[in-house]
């Protein structure tokens, strides 16, 4: 089982550097932002562990689920402080990670569940993507080479089994906070930073941060679902919630730079 969760991880790392490689950071951001890995785990973790516990760890993921917004938010802006630095990314890295940690738990002892807490949850991701750093630099579709991807691949995997461990390990909470842990998150943005600099960094959370509502969409749907009609309604239904939510985002902000285009 555990096995199965570990292959979830590099897949997705290896699908979101091919969208990077075809359609550019934001798609590569956007990808990962999906709860592509998060939601197989819980998933997995439903076929052994009681519905009501799903149903709390779901809960508190989604709950923390802000607080990777906050840290797709400090890393793109320490990015920019962080310049040509050989060590720039670990400082970066190490602020985002101190930043997600202290809003997850913030976050997660307000304890908003239900519709409010989506809804608080999608506005605090469509503050911190208004709140991105902007640029007008043109950046083209990055060229990643193979052994990036492989060593993008061997790094998230090394991350994901520390959090794998600790949510099977720990109560709800603690499961929560490490099932909404940004590994993605953490891994994509050093290779950009250190590989394509702080514009490509911004552009690629940015992407992040609107998958995220797919990812809050999610877990919304899932831990409603998950106790009367079972683990596999619930994660059909939230892929389905998942896929909706990002769509019409997706069509907001084309709608947006559209009426932005036509005003300049």
């Amino acid at each position: 089982m555990v096995a199965l969760k570990l292959m979830a991880i590099p897949a997705v790392i290896w699908l979101a550097s091919w969208a990077g490689r075809r359609w550019g950071h934001r798609a590569s951001g956007m990808i990962s932002g999906f709860p592509v890995i998060s939601g197989p785990l819980l998933l997995f973790v439903s076929l052994d562990a009681p519905r009501g516990f799903v149903a709390d760890t779901a809960w508190t993921t989604m709950s923390a689920s802000p607080a990777v917004g906050v840290h797709c938010l400090v890393y793109a802006w320490l990015a920019r402080f962080a310049g040509d630095r050989r060590l720039g990314w670990a400082m970066c890295l190490v602020g985002a990670w101190t930043a997600y940690l202290a809003a997850a738990l913030a976050f997660s002892a307000m304890g908003v569940q239900g519709s409010l807490g989506a809804a608080l949850a999608i506005g605090e991701m469509v503050l911190a993507s208004a709140l991105m750093p902007r640029s007008d630099a043109k950046i083209g579709v990055p060229r990643i080479p193979a052994t990036e991807i492989f060593v993008r691949m061997l790094a998230a995997m090394l991350i994901g089994a520390a959090v794998i461990l600790g949510a099977e390990t720990f109560g709800t909470r603690v499961s929560g906070i490490l099932l909404a842990f940004p590994i993605t998150a953490s891994v994509l943005p050093v290779f950009t930073l250190a590989l394509y600099g702080a514009d490509a960094t911004a552009r690629l959370l940015a992407g992040f941060v609107t998958g995220l509502i797919g990812f809050v969409s999610y877990f919304y749907a899932f831990a409603a679902l998950v106790e009367p009609a079972g683990p596999a309604v619930a994660c059909v239904a939230g892929i389905a919630a998942s896929l909706v939510a990002v769509s019409l985002v997706l069509g907001w902000q084309s709608r947006r730079r559209q009426r932005g285009s036509f005003g300049r």
